[in-house]
């Protein structure tokens, strides 16, 4: 396992009384959607556990976790790989977060306050501001849970968390892939929020499921380009 300078990062931080299982895992997560491992690059247990100083039944539990959070992908007497970007993934997840993050926002905007639009604008400027990825993910994400939360729909509230969650690291590809899509992104953003406030509910819905399958294309397109060049490994199709 190699000593990254994002690893080392990463590891700077003591476990803080938190168990070693949770620091390897929050650490190999952070590492790989940050791409510090690239898609289809193998992990060994027993290189993991002599970097971290744990056992390697500690590393096969993290494993386990990161397996079922689909970021690695385990395979009979080959061990753990990164899970690749997958063109097939991406689409489907980008049409669901359309479907139901636009019906969020739907239940929503008849309960929001002045409180709730206040404090979606708020962040919205402190996105203008932003220059790093983890500062836009982080913001971007807040601005979105900020106007579905009125909706008091938690289930789907739920459902929307972990697909975002996944999308992360395609995100992060969209986002080193395409230096313009904040500009973009903001507009759109602040035109859902203008149609939140004036209670134009449909036009707000419709703004928003074009604004994620717009921000969904140019990377399906790039993926789609990666896998035809064979520059993806064990992509999907």
């Amino acid at each position: 396992m190699s000593r990254s300078p994002e690893i080392e990062t990463l590891l700077e931080d003591p476990t803080g009384g938190r168990p070693a299982s949770v620091v390897v895992v929050e650490v190999l997560r952070g590492a790989i959607l940050r791409g510090v491992f690239r898609p289809g690059e193998r992990l060994r247990q027993d290189a993991v556990a002599t970097r971290f100083g744990v056992s390697q039944m500690v590393v096969r539990e993290a494993f386990k976790q990161l397996v079922n959070e689909g970021l690695l992908q385990a395979a009979p007497r080959r061990g753990v790989s990164v899970a690749p970007l997958s063109f097939r993934e991406a689409e489907e997840m980008t049409r669901l977060r359309s479907l139901l993050e636009a019906q969020a926002l739907e239940w929503a905007i008849p309960e929001m306050n002045e409180a709730d639009l206040k404090a979606a604008e708020q962040i919205l400027d402190e996105l203008d501001g932003a220059g790093t990825a983890d500062e836009i993910i982080a913001l971007d994400g807040r601005f979105h849970e900020t106007l579905y939360a009125p909706s008091r729909r938690e289930r789907t509230l739920s459902i929307i968390a972990t697909l975002r969650f996944k999308f992360e690291r395609y995100f992060r590809f969209a986002w080193a892939e395409e230096t313009s899509h904040l500009a973009r992104s903001q507009r759109d953003h602040r035109q859902i929020l203008k149609c939140c406030r004036s209670r134009t509910t449909a036009k707000a819905c419709d703004l928003l499921s074009k604004h994620i399958l717009g921000t969904g294309t140019p990377l399906l397109r790039r993926l789609k380009e990666l896998d035809a060049g064979g520059s993806n490994p064990r992509a999907g199709d």
